[in-house]
């Protein structure tokens, strides 16, 4: 019996199993003669060597020959264990013709067979999920359902409620944790493997995940970037589907979307989808939105679209997204756009937000711009009170209005806003009094008639009406401008003779309060 033992052991060929067999029936059974403690233990070694045979020829059938000594040095092995039953699996998956389910589920048993026989130091849960996993990536929609049926698809699937009992014996089946990372694995494969979207790959990979119907948040990932692939070939964007899976900056994506279609600005909306597809910014929602809008704002503002700039931008000031006010500053400097009320708005929060060695360009442009606004506020002002037809725009006119019913505040905003109403306030009221003298007069030609006083009388020369102006307004100062502008006037005062004259003249029909202005 030991020289049997050692011979067959001893033998390399694959192909030796059926001598084995007859060597193995020449051996006496358990039970004849003297029965010792060699005996004993040349009879455990036999049956041993009957179970090790039978694996063998387990083997043999699905068409992965080993020699015996090879199962008989792995049988303690779980690392060499796993790795037989992992050939075993994947040679019937290459099969051609494919096999059928019944032969897949008759693999399944002999599996079980060799782990109870020899391979103990491997658990049945690994022949499980090594079968399910093979299953899986045989490239076969019909395996992939199969192996649907040998794992819990759902979180609840695996814990029932505790009122439902099971009817005989409950059919085994791959933990759920466990049948997530086996589809995982699977469709990151069959994904990573494919072309482009129509890849028959793709397919595959898809429909391993759709094997978990609670999609937990590792799968519903997966979805979302097969999603994303198909996104990606709309906007014109040619990459493999594992370029975009190892893609360290997902935002170069959106980048290359609007560098191949350069007008899907406009298309906001889709383009932000595509974001959450790609998990722009990890999981943080706000700063994908954020690097997706100012994106957005660029490109429009590449093409002077103030309209669809402005729109993203007032949502980036909602949100107070802070990276945002390069793109606010951009807007709110572009001489093309016409609301200046909003270009404001825009230059006040890019000089909140920016870095400290960008505060003086921003605060000169800045004060340009509210330069331009006072003067658009008095020019529109003027042009209402005396009736003429220009044009002003409605957030201007709205803007003179709160300033004339502001009072001075706490700040200087406030206060340059309400010197600003009450400049504009006097000089209303002194165009109105003007205009309303100017009606009073009947006589169309009074001007005329005025001038005649301000020539010398007739047989007098100008020593004498100068002498006359002399004695007749002694007490008189010389008139002449406003002080605040004696600076820059050469000949600030009239003369004497003209300024009792005029003083004169036009004290006697109201009118000196026009040139005084």
């Amino acid at each position: 019996m030991a020289i049997a033992l050692e011979c067959i052991y001893t033998c390399e060929r694959n192909d030796q199993l059926s001598l084995c067999y007859d060597i193995l029936e020449c051996l006496p059974e358990r039970g004849y003669g003297d029965k010792t403690e060699a005996t004993t233990k040349l009879h455990d070694m036999v049956d041993q060597l009957e179970q090790i045979l039978s694996v063998s020829e387990l083997l043999e059938k699905h068409g992965l020959e080993k020699p015996i000594s090879f199962v008989k040095n792995t049988q303690s092995s779980s690392e060499e264990a796993r790795k037989l039953m992992v050939r075993l699996t994947r040679h019937t998956g290459r099969k051609q013709p494919p096999v059928s389910e019944s032969h897949w589920r008759t693999l399944l048993q002999d599996m079980l067979t060799m782990q109870q026989n020899v391979y103990t130091c491997l658990d049945s849960d690994a022949c499980y999920e090594i079968f399910t996993e093979s299953l899986l990536c045989s490239s076969r929609l019909e395996n992939i359902h199969l192996a649907g049926q040998m794992m819990h698809c759902s979180a609840c699937s695996e814990n029932p409620p505790a009122g439902i009992a099971h009817k005989g014996k409950p059919h085994y089946r791959v933990s759920y944790e466990k049948s997530i990372d086996l589809v995982l694995a699977a469709s990151r494969e069959y994904f990573n493997s494919s072309t482009n979207l129509t890849d028959s790959c793709m397919d595959l990979a898809r429909c391993c995940l759709q094997l978990i119907t609670d999609r937990p948040p590792a799968i519903q990932e997966e979805l979302d970037l097969i999603q994303a692939v198909g996104c990606l070939e709309e906007f014109g964007v040619k990459i493999l589907p594992l370029q975009v899976r190892l893609c360290p900056d997902r935002i170069s994506l959106i980048k290359e979307c609007i560098s191949q279609s350069p007008t899907c600005y406009k298309q906001s909306t889709k383009l932000l989808g595509l974001a959450e597809l790609l998990r722009v910014a990890g999981e943080n929602p706000e700063e994908r939105r954020g690097q997706v809008l100012i994106l957005l704002v660029e490109q429009a503002l590449r093409f002077h679209d103030y309209k669809a700039a402005s729109m993203h931008c007032q949502e980036l000031m909602a949100t107070g997204y802070p990276k945002s006010w390069d793109v606010c500053s951009q807007l709110g400097q572009s001489e093309g756009y016409q609301d200046l009320a909003t270009r404001q708005e825009l230059m006040a929060f890019a000089l909140t937000h920016c870095p400290p060695s960008s505060i003086e360009l921003l605060l000169a442009a800045s004060s340009s711009l509210q330069t331009e606004i006072l003067y658009q506020r008095v020019n529109f002002q003027i042009h209402h009170e005396g009736g003429e037809n220009i044009s002003a725009s409605p957030l201007t006119s709205k803007a003179v209005q709160e300033d004339e019913v502001g009072v001075p505040g706490s700040n200087s905003a406030d206060l340059l806003r309400w010197t600003t109403a009450t400049t504009m306030k006097v000089l209303s009221n002194t165009t109105t009094t003007t205009k309303a003298v100017l009606q009073a007069v009947s006589d169309g030609k009074w001007w005329k008639k005025s001038l005649t006083y301000l020539r010398p009388l007739q047989g007098q020369k100008c020593g004498g009406a100068y002498q006359i102006g002399t004695t007749a307004n002694e007490d008189l100062e010389k008139q002449g401008c406003h002080p605040f502008y004696e600076s820059v006037i050469s000949n600030p005062f009239v003369t004497e003779v003209r300024t009792a004259l005029i003083t004169r003249t036009f004290a006697n029909i109201g009118l000196y309060d026009i040139f005084i202005i």
